[in-house]
């Protein structure tokens, strides 16, 4: 068990921190377009800025923080996103759904991943997953113990949070089922039961492959993927609000 649970990277010292990813369409003359292979390469902040599987969406990163510091580290990204389209002549597009017809380009990831997850994906799978757009917000774990415990209790919050992060009348959620028909995020008595079940659904060897809408992800955090993508600093921090004292509670 020890080879599965080195893949993530839990650190006490950020226990109970805050992470946000945010993912955003980008346009020019009001269309999205397949732009962030020119936009990425532009932006000196690799660390905050990044690309996704579509070649038409940007990724925001927020630095691990206390929950009093996620506004001003939102804010703080914003700015510097400002900065960025007045630069680079692209603006963003805070939707959590995009249109059926738009560019289904995919990032040419370096690594390969991209190329390797998009290989032999149906044209229907592949608009689903460049069609929709989120935002993550990671809680920091100390240790394995705390994430199985802080997760499980997490998932039973799933059905509420998912109503929370809807800004689309369940569209993108709708949508995403057709990339991840197994969503769900099951209960999981220890970390033997949660590497037999990586096992069972072939992400043992990269966790990052768990598409679950509430994961235990490789950077140590409870990670949830359920709330839609939105322009709105002070929604997202209400929405972390809610997970850090899932999991704070679930600690206690």
């Amino acid at each position: 068990m020890k080879s599965f649970t080195d893949r993530f990277k839990f650190r006490p010292d950020k226990n109970l921190f805050v992470g946000i990813e945010r993912e955003c369409f980008l346009t020019r003359e009001g269309k999205i377009v397949p732009i962030s292979p020119e936009v990425v390469a532009k932006i000196d902040d690799k660390i905050h800025f990044g690309y996704e599987l579509s070649a038409c969406q940007l990724e925001m990163r927020t630095d691990p923080t206390p929950l009093e510091g996620v506004s001003q580290a939102l804010t703080d990204s914003d700015k510097l996103l400002r900065e960025y389209e007045q630069s680079f002549n692209f603006n963003t597009l805070h939707q959590e759904v995009a249109p059926y017809d738009m560019p289904l380009d995919v990032y040419p990831d370096p690594t390969g991943r991209y190329q390797e997850i998009t290989k032999n994906m149906p044209v229907k799978v592949l608009r689903a997953a460049c069609r929709v757009a989120g935002t993550h917000i990671h809680i920091g774990m100390a240790s394995p113990k705390n994430a199985i415990k802080a997760y499980n209790t997490a998932i039973e919050h799933l059905p509420r949070l998912c109503k929370m992060g809807d800004k689309s009348k369940g569209e993108r959620l709708q949508i995403y089922k057709i990339v991840a028909p197994n969503f769900k995020s099951p209960h999981y008595d220890d970390w033997d039961c949660y590497e037999r079940y990586a096992k069972n659904h072939g992400f043992d060897e990269t966790p990052r492959n768990c598409w679950h809408l509430i994961r235990i992800s490789i950077h140590g955090t409870i990670e949830f993927r359920l709330f839609g993508a939105t322009a709105d600093i002070r929604e997202i921090v209400e929405w972390a609000n809610v997970c850090h004292s899932i999991c704070k509670n679930a600690l206690t």
